[in-house]
Parts: C-alpha cells; sequence; structure tokens
C-alpha cells in the first residue's frame, strides 16, 4: 500500500497580509531573530513572553518571512518559514543535553496550516534523537571544544526519522522529498568545506547531486553546495576569498556551471557583496546587469538599488543638518528644542533607541505599559531612533507599533549633532527625563522595566 498522504482540496480563501506570533502564556521568556525580508542585512529583534509583558505581535507582510534562532555551542538551531496569513503559537520544550544542562526548545504550531505538527517541529524531533543516540554530544563540563558532532550520523539518523514519520502518515511525501534534499545538501557542503580546510581529494564528477539543476536554484542550500564547490574546485590554495573576487571568477572563466545555474550563483555572490562589501555594490551590479538574462533577478536588483536611492537621499538631504529630526507621519523637519518645547506642560521621557539594538527593543513594551499609566495631558514619551539605515528603522517602527506615531523621530547625523554632545549619548537604551518646564531632571533616567522610574515620574508630575 502507498503511504502517500492524500490531502482534499479545500477551498483557496484570502489570507490577511500579516503573521500573528504568540507565545503560550507558561512562556517566561522567548526571543527569536525575524527576517522580512530577503536583502535584510540583520535579523529583527524579537522578545516575547512574561518577562518583556508581551505575548504576541502582529506583523504587516505581503510576502513569507521566517524567524531563526538556536545556539551553535550546543548544535542546535531552528528556522521556521511562515506564509502572509500564519498565526503561530510557540510553546517551550525543555531537553536535558547532559547530566548537568538542559535547553528550552521552541515548539511550534500554526492553527491554519496544512502543515503536520511534526513537520513543523522536525528539528527538534532531530535534536532530541541526535542526543539520546550520541550522534551530537554537549561537555557536561561546558568546554565547547570536547562537544561531538558526527555528521554522518546525524544525516542517518534524519532519514530513519523521516521514513519513520512518513510510515506512519505523521509527514507529506513532498516534506519527506524536500526535507530528505536539504539534509543531503547540508551533509555534501559541510564535506566539501572540511575538504578543502583539510586539503583532501574529493573528485567532483562522482558526487551525487546534479551540478545544475535548473529546479534546485531556489534552494539556498543548493546555492551554499555550488559555491562551496567552487572554492573548493578553484580556489583550494586559498583560505580567505573575496565575494567579489569569486564573482569575477564565475562571471569570466568557464567552468562546470551552464547558464541559469551561473545566473543564480552570481546573484548569490551579489547578495554578499551588498551585506560586506557595499562599496563595491554598484560597479559588480553592472557587470550583472550587462550579462543577466532573468527578467525576475534583474527587476529584483534593480527594486532593491531604487529603493537603497531613496533610503539614502531621506538620510543624506543636503539640507538636512546635523540632529535634524523626522517621522514618517508628516517627513517634516524639527530641531530636539522645537519638539520639546511643545510638550511644555508635560513631563517628558526622550527614548534613544535603534533597530539593532537588543535592550532597546526588549524595554518597548514597558514604554507601552508606561504610557497606559499617566495621562496623556501630563505624560508623554518621544522615540529617537539613532540608526543608520532608514529602511531597518521603519521596519522596526511598523513591528514596534510606532509607524503612526507623530513622536517616533528619526534623527539625521547623530554623532555630529548637539543633542549627542551635551546629553554624552555614547550607549542606547538611554533615557532622558524633563519636567514640566522642559528642564533636565535626570539624563540617565532608570529603565521603563524598573520600578524606579514611574516613581521619578509620579514625584514630578
Amino acid at each position: 500500500m502507498s503511504t502517500d498522504i492524500l490531502i482534499p482540496e479545500v477551498e483557496t480563501i484570502d489570507r490577511r497580509n500579516e503573521v500573528v506570533i504568540s507565545v503560550n502564556d507558561t512562556v517566561n521568556s522567548f526571543f527569536t531573530n525575524l527576517f522580512l525580508d530577503e536583502m535584510q542585512d540583520k535579523p529583527d529583534m524579537l522578545y516575547l513572553g512574561k518577562k518583556v509583558d508581551k505575548m504576541s505581535v502582529v506583523i504587516p507582510t505581503e510576502q513569507s518571512i521566517s524567524i531563526r534562532g538556536g545556539n551553535p555551542w550546543e548544535s542546535f538551531s531552528y528556522q521556521l518559514n511562515l506564509e502572509k496569513g500564519d498565526s503561530l503559537l510557540i510553546d517551550i520544550q525543555k531537553i536535558k543535553i547532559n547530566p548537568t544542562k538542559e535547553i528550552n526548545y521552541p515548539i511550534f504550531s500554526i492553527s491554519n496550516s496544512d502543515r503536520t505538527w511534526d513537520e513543523l517541529n522536525f528539528g527538534y524531533l532531530l535534536y532530541k534523537k541526535n542526543i539520546a543516540e550520541k550522534a551530537i554530544v554537549i561537555d557536561a563540563a561546558g568546554d565547547f571544544r570536547k562537544n561531538k558532532y558526527e555528521a554522518e550520523e546525524v544525516v542517518l539518523n534524519s532519514l530513519h526519522l523521516l521514513d519513520s514519520l512518513k510510515s506512519n502518515h505523521l509527514i507529506s511525501s513532498t516534506f519527506h522529498k524536500s526535507t530528505e534534499l536539504n539534509q543531503k545538501l547540508t551533509y555534501e557542503t559541510s564535506k566539501i568545506r572540511a575538504a578543502k580546510l583539510e586539503n583532501k581529494e574529493i573528485i567532483i564528477e562522482d558526487l551525487d547531486l546534479d551540478l545544475n539543476d535548473i529546479n534546485l536554484l531556489g534552494n539556498s542550500l543548493y546555492i551554499s553546495y555550488l559555491r562551496g564547490l567552487i572554492l573548493y574546485k578553484y580556489f583550494n590554495t586559498q583560505r580567505t576569498v573575496l565575494n567579489s573576487t569569486q564573482f569575477d571568477f564565475v562571471n569570466e572563466q568557464e567552468t562546470f556551471l551552464n547558464h541559469e545555474t551561473k545566473l543564480a550563483l552570481l546573484d548569490s555572490y551579489l547578495k554578499s557583496i551588498y551585506f560586506v562589501e557595499k562599496s563595491k555594490l554598484k560597479v559588480y551590479h553592472k557587470k550583472f546587469d550587462e550579462m543577466n538574462t532573468n527578467e525576475a533577478l534583474g527587476n529584483k536588483w534593480r527594486s532593491l538599488l531604487n529603493k537603497e536611492k531613496i533610503n539614502s537621499e531621506k538620510m543624506n538631504r543636503s539640507n538636512r543638518n546635523e540632529g535634524v529630526l523626522t517621522n514618517l507621519v508628516s517627513d517634516n523637519e524639527y530641531t530636539f528644542e522645537e519638539i520639546l518645547s511643545k510638550q511644555k506642560g508635560k513631563v517628558v521621557l526622550v527614548d534613544f533607541w535603534a533597530s539593532w539594538c537588543a535592550p532597546c527593543r526588549k524595554e518597548m513594551p514597558f514604554l507601552e505599559d508606561l504610557k497606559s499609566k499617566f495621562n496623556s495631558t501630563e505624560f508623554k514619551v518621544i522615540e529617537i531612533s539613532i540608526d543608520k539605515n532608514y529602511s531597518a528603522w521603519e521596519r522596526a517602527s511598523e513591528l514596534e507599533n510606532l509607524s503612526k506615531d507623530e513622536s517616533n523621530y528619526f534623527i539625521s547625523n547623530w554623532e555630529k549633532s548637539n543633542l549627542y554632545k551635551v546629553y554624552e549619548i555614547e550607549t542606547i537604551p538611554r533615557y532622558l527625563l524633563f519636567d514640566k518646564q522642559g528642564v533636565i531632571i535626570d539624563d540617565d533616567a532608570p529603565r521603563p522595566s524598573g520600578n524606579e522610574l514611574v516613581e521619578l515620574i509620579k514625584a514630578n508630575l
């Protein structure tokens, strides 16, 4: 009998342009990296749970997003892709990894998804199996150099687990096939990288994976596999090779890649150049554009560069002097003194933050709670972002429900501003508290997550 799962046809329904992520109310705190965009330089930091007084978040999106996390010292990682309309609930399951330590592993469930529980939590099931069968051993004394990770055993465990789940109708054939491939790609890529580092010989022609499978060009693990082969075959004597150097080689030399695969690889190199060699992006985009025949890739890069240009103009307008503040509501320009004077008669808390600042983002729910404790006619919170990336600020503002708040500002040329110099703000988060007359009460006020700040505000109302 066939063990394939027969999935009944269901009526197509419109899914809302958002993803909802919630944690179980027993979760004390949960942190994950959030990726909303393929070209996102750094992940957004998402804190949820009782400790941060935030149990759920609604993320506006018109495309798929992903959450990623883990700990390399304990050989565990997770990644979950979410489609628009998904409602994700996260719980925590403790796994004992050695006699003295246990870790918190996230457990996922999506109420409105066709994906089964075992598909959503395959990583959790595999990690438990690897720990139990000692394919992964974490040193009890905490010395990560003594940890053991047997790559071949891990892959074999994953294949056995996949077969078992499929035979028990707990996963679909599609999931079985794609996960099996990804496990194999990860293993083969690690072997190639090890061979390069240890100067071992691999016969590329004998590899069990097609080197020009156009059906896999959208698979990031397949692209990583091909990039590893390029480094091994053509740069075997070099330890470090710039992405721009690899781009030029693949672009100009004859290799084992056909045209479609070559384009996909060049796109990957260009993405790496965008992240780590940004000063070369314009030159290498021109090289890519001159030989590109893929309309979708061309449109992607043109859209990105156009957005970069707009963001750069917003940040670096010639008439925007040091310390000019703008918000997302009107894009008008203000000085800090103008903003503060408008709040005369109120106690004002100024929060200096940035999208990349984990402690800043962790305090955001407590700031919201702080606002609810006082009347808006007597207390005001002003947010000032010192981000250097306008898009990152926009994205973080949306996630923190600040994009429609007129008191959420972006400051230009931050480190040259008088605000930076007068209050000597060299680290964030940093909070300034002003009295009703606009006179500074505390230029390093307590954080909103503590009780001291509430009492300080009450004393000055």
